[in-house]
């Protein structure tokens, strides 16, 4: 399967050199042609909100990014999209999923569960996850690990090279860094 194109959405506020490694990571590991960066519009999971106007966000990262290939958008604002499942729903219908990868963190592994309608996504895109530390108990353990551990793929290659939806997680050095502890301090 040729999947070309990265979809790495997030709050990022605020934005920090574990955003960077991830987006670096997801470019060198799967060869990306482009990767799109999704603020979130709004995460039903949190309650806080970003309170920076999108205009400002989006500036705001595409100075701290400055990567080729990679693209800033405010797609999930001008479409007031709430979930990543309503999000890839409505990529899907301009340009086809199966050419993507959804890129996360590890701590978003342990949660993904909970995620609006998870079994789609699951079932109808590629997902890279970046490694971080400190969640290591998500590699072998989260519940979509448990409950659908076939999709999980044990090598890059196998990964890259599978034609249906899976999973794998790259297992970099990774940044011990969060925005919630950067908010806080």
């Amino acid at each position: 399967m040729n999947r070309t194109n990265g979809l790495y959405g997030g709050f990022f506020n605020p934005f920090h050199k574990g955003h960077l490694h991830v987006i670096k990571t997801s470019l060198d590991s799967l060869g990306l042609q482009k990767l799109l960066v999704l603020p979130t519009y709004r995460n039903p999971l949190k309650s806080s909100m970003n309170s920076q106007p999108i205009e400002d966000q989006i500036s705001s990262l595409r100075s701290k990014i400055n990567l080729p290939n990679v693209k800033v958008s405010d797609f999930e604002y001008k479409h007031k999209i709430e979930s990543t499942f309503e999000l890839l729903q409505k990529i899907d219908k301009v340009h086809s999923i199966n050419s993507s990868y959804l890129i996360i963190g590890l701590d978003q592994l342990g949660q993904l569960h909970l995620w609006k309608n998870y079994e789609w996504i699951i079932q109808n895109i590629s997902i890279c996850v970046i490694y971080r530390p400190r969640y290591d108990k998500f590699i072998d353990n989260s519940q979509v690990h448990r409950e659908n551990p076939s999709l999980f793929m044990p090598d890059l290659n196998s990964f890259i090279n599978n034609s249906a939806p899976c999973i794998h997680i790259i297992e970099s050095i990774g940044v011990d860094i969060s925005s919630s502890e950067i908010r806080d301090s």
